[in-house]
């Protein structure tokens, strides 16, 4: 089918952002509230500025998106991410490529305003592929049994956090911390904690159903916490934190005292919390959850910023983005006491690994090593394996925030 005639693709005006969630409503299930819409297109908490759409010449919006500007943690850098979602489209004007060229205008608008990555939850892995997403792998969520945290060492001692606790700013301090050696993971430092969502994270009503404990060393500093509620027989752990083994097997301990009222522990977990090395029974299971998809918005950007290997090296890498054109190009890299320079070069041959996109951005977030991403169909090595083994290695990947 061809496109609706006379069809704009751009940020959308405060009534036609009315049309998108209404839209979105549909397509997704859900009962909008107008009142609590409209004052938040009245306050700018929802604008043109995270609304984009495909408007037709009688100012019908036939499909749209959201667009979040966030900061996310990569190799120790907090870097502009775009977060998409609520991706919609009226189903009469579905394959008509407006979907298409949304993603066209709003990677575009990314690029120009300095985001590094971009980020999804996908209802299917291949369909955002077209638009150079790729999925970064999963989390694993395990299932153990209560009893044996009790058991753990404890150096310290946990404390119950209420709204007003002064303690407030040194769990921020320790979830950015424990987020800094995770990639993907959102900086929530820059924007504070206010923002909607986040705000219910530290929001613990007296009588409401999560509670949040803070854990503290010997000398009283706050290393880490833990965000949970009672379901039945389990505790369900929400949000878990810490900034070191010792404070992560002090908050676990703690957890392990619900021995009696609960069974069970369930939680998705950083890839720095190996259960099997502290839990000496069979824990009842682990299951998985994906971590959506990403993409590279800007390649050269990406290449600077990444965490490279010690001592001085150099590798070259010819991209194909066959989406967002401006990455395609072989780039040279050269880096070496913590410095690194990156150069565009022209020629079309002789670098030493050719990958889409796509391979690239799981290269460079680390959800597999270069050994591993190498033996992808579409990815060629020529040579220097030996470099792109160090610098692209397999990383700390997850993302706990959903949007």
């Amino acid at each position: 089918m061809s496109n609706v005639q006379g069809t704009d693709c751009r940020k959308l005006t405060p009534d036609e952002i009315l049309q998108l969630v209404s839209l979105q409503s549909f397509v997704f299930q859900f009962i909008p509230d107008e009142a609590k819409t409209r004052e938040k297109i009245g306050s700018g908490k929802l604008s043109g500025d995270v609304t984009y759409g495909a408007v037709d010449q009688n100012g019908r919006v036939l499909a749209g998106m959201k667009v979040y500007p966030y900061s996310m943690w990569f190799d120790g850098h907090v870097v502009p991410m775009r977060g998409i979602a609520g991706v919609a489209s009226a189903p009469e004007y579905r394959r008509r490529g407006n979907i298409r060229r949304i993603f066209a205008k709003v990677l575009e608008d990314a690029y120009e305003s300095g985001a590094v990555f971009s980020h999804l939850y996908p209802f299917s892995f291949e369909y955002y592929r077209k638009f150079g997403y790729e999925h970064c792998g999963a989390a694993k969520r395990y299932t153990l049994p209560v009893a044996p945290a009790r058991g753990f060492r404890q150096t310290g001692a946990a404390h119950a956090f209420a709204a007003d606790d002064p303690a407030r700013g040194r769990l921020i301090e320790v979830y950015e911390a424990f987020a800094s050696r995770h990639n993907l993971m959102l900086s929530r430092a820059e924007t504070g904690w206010e923002q909607e969502g986040w705000d219910k994270v530290l929001d613990v009503p007296l009588f409401g159903t999560h509670r949040v404990y803070y854990w503290t060393d010997a000398s009283g500093a706050v290393k880490s916490w833990a965000r949970f509620r009672k379901d039945g027989g389990e505790l369900r752990i929400s949000d878990l934190v810490w900034t070191d083994q010792e404070s992560m097997l002090g908050i676990l301990q703690f957890l392990g005292m619900f021995d009696g009222a609960a069974e069970k522990l369930v939680l998705t977990a950083s890839p720095e919390l190996v259960p099997e090395l502290y839990w000496n029974e069979a824990y009842a299971g682990v299951a998985y959850d994906w971590l959506g998809m990403s993409r590279v918005v800007n390649v050269r950007r990406a290449l600077e910023l990444m965490r490279k290997p010690g001592g001085e090296g150099r590798f070259s890498v010819r991209v194909l983005d066959d989406f967002a054109g401006w990455n395609s190009g072989v780039y040279e890299v050269e880096y070496g006491g913590g410095e690194c320079a990156v150069k565009v070069s022209e020629k079309a041959l002789g670098a030493d690994v050719e990958v889409p996109e796509r391979a690239l951005v799981q290269m460079i977030l680390g959800v597999y090593g270069f050994e591993q991403t190498s033996r992808k169909s579409d990815v060629s090595v020529n040579g220097n394996a030996r470099t792109l083994e160090k610098v692209f290695c397999g990383k700390n990947v997850l993302i706990t925030d959903h949007f």
